[in-house]
């Protein structure tokens, strides 16, 4: 059967929904048009291509839930559905790849858009089959230019305590709301704050994400919430993120939901230096991706892919074609020369 071109690629990918914890449908896709025997696979990782090649590409099979988005659609040089640029531009591309035979391993996985607690990829760090990789290239949405590091993505919730009364006798208690507006002023005083790795300026910032307290309109709430989220610089590690936030609001009880570290950018590997021959353009991840994942392993990564950056997660989630094409063009010249 003949390749399809990557748009039409892209475009199937969009139409069998794989939402987070339901990519079954697709994982089965990707073992049914790739070529050769995957070198692992439990259901939730597949890594395909060349045995001990130096590169590796990744990419995540799932999507954030649908929007009215699905089945997608190809109009005018775009393609349009749930998935597109996150990620399913960058897992077409990887698919033809492997397709044509350009030497890399091709690494695909679900859970990436859920905690980090749910990855399934720490199994195969476990195996040792990516022990001798050299780079791993995470095509995520960046446009087609290089995005280097990531920021960690902590997310807590904060509880204040108060003391119930009637709303009529204010003093007779304590209003749990009212702590936690005082409680957490640092918080929203704070500035972001800009942190410089390797010529790239990373930005550090604390928002407070959702708020919740208080059963009645006559009554003074004795418990109070709130759910905060901390974008983290490199180097800074998931315990001095939590340190950090706790410093933040001391009078509140702080719950760490979920903490996926940061990395740094990796733009001494010469395989980096190599890639930017091609993309001279950089900038840091000011998000978090897997690129973590594999700077935790001892595996130097970087972002590279296809999608819109400006439409990931959106209801009209797009990638432009040419942006497939030159994202492919890109990464076959690049693995051509390792």
């Amino acid at each position: 059967m003949p390749s399809p071109d990557l748009a039409e690629r892209t475009l199937q990918l969009v139409d069998v929904p794989s939402e987070s914890r339901s990519e079954a449908a697709l994982v089965a896709l990707v073992r049914e048009v790739l070529p050769g025997t995957a070198q692992y696979d439990d259901g939730e990782v597949l890594l395909y291509g060349e045995a001990g090649a130096p590169v590796v590409l990744a990419g995540h099979l799932d999507t954030v839930p649908a929007q009215g988005n699905v089945p997608g659609r190809i109009a005018d040089g775009v393609v349009h559905g749930l998935g597109a640029s996150d990620m399913k531009a960058g897992i077409a591309v990887m698919i033809e790849l492997a397709r044509a035979g350009v030497p890399a391993r091709y690494l695909f996985f679900t859970r990436e858009e859920v905690p980090v607690d749910e990855s399934p990829l720490p199994a195969l760090f476990e195996s040792g089959l990516l022990g001798d990789a050299e780079l791993a290239v995470v095509l995520e949405p960046t446009d087609c230019i290089v995005h280097a590091g990531c920021v960690g993505n902590l997310q807590a919730g904060v509880t204040f305590h108060g003391e119930s009364a009637h709303s009529a006798r204010p003093w007779t208690g304590v209003n749990a709301i009212h702590e936690l507006v005082r409680g957490l002023e640092p918080l929203v005083r704070l500035e972001p704050l800009d942190v410089e790795l390797d010529g790239l300026v990373f930005r550090e910032v604390v928002s407070v994400v959702r708020v919740d307290g208080g059963i009645a309109s006559n009554v003074i709430p004795a418990e109070a919430h709130a759910e905060l989220n901390f974008r983290y610089a490199p180097g800074r590690t998931r315990a001095e993120a939590e340190a950090r936030l706790r410093s933040l609001v001391r009078n509140g009880e702080l719950e760490v939901l979920s903490n996926s570290p940061s990395a740094p950018p990796a733009l001494a590997n010469p395989l980096v230096g190599r890639l930017r021959e091609l993309v001279p353009e950089v900038a840091p991840k000011q998000a978090w991706t897997p690129v973590a994942q594999f700077a935790e392993q001892g595996i130097d990564a970087v972002n590279y892919g296809p999608g819109a950056t400006a439409y990931a997660h959106k209801r009209d989630e797009q990638v432009p074609v040419a942006n497939l094409e030159r994202c492919s063009e890109t990464l076959r010249a690049f693995l051509g020369s390792v």
